[in-house]
């Protein structure tokens, strides 16, 4: 029997998924980034917030289009929307704090 996703359990998953999605200048998931806002879950649809590194980002629709994609995955059934927002501005506190000290101590993640 299949494993019924209600929203609760549609969460994790979601951000499994865009965890495959690696900003490809910083080689670094967008997860561990900080660069997710939110996510909301309906009946309908999964909608995500997200931001980028700069409002410049040349890389800013590819990696938009790769979230959307790898939310296609996990939507079963629903729409999937994925929005760039600016508020507030990313900075480099909003990295996961293990990769952020690799980061500034010289090392690969």
């Amino acid at each position: 029997m299949a494993k019924v996703l209600n929203m609760d359990n549609l969460k994790p998953l979601i951000l499994l998924a865009l965890r495959s999605v690696v900003d490809p200048e910083l080689m670094i998931d967008i997860v561990t980034l900080g660069l997710i806002y939110g996510i909301e879950v309906t009946d309908q649809e999964i909608r995500l917030q997200l931001t980028l590194t700069t409002r410049g980002c040349p890389l800013g629709a590819s990696i938009q289009a790769m979230a959307q994609e790898a939310l296609a995955g996990v939507a079963a059934g629903r729409q999937v929307v994925v929005e760039v927002v600016w508020n507030p501005p990313w900075n480099p506190m909003m990295i996961e704090e293990r990769i952020r000290l690799q980061m500034l101590s010289g090392k690969r993640c």
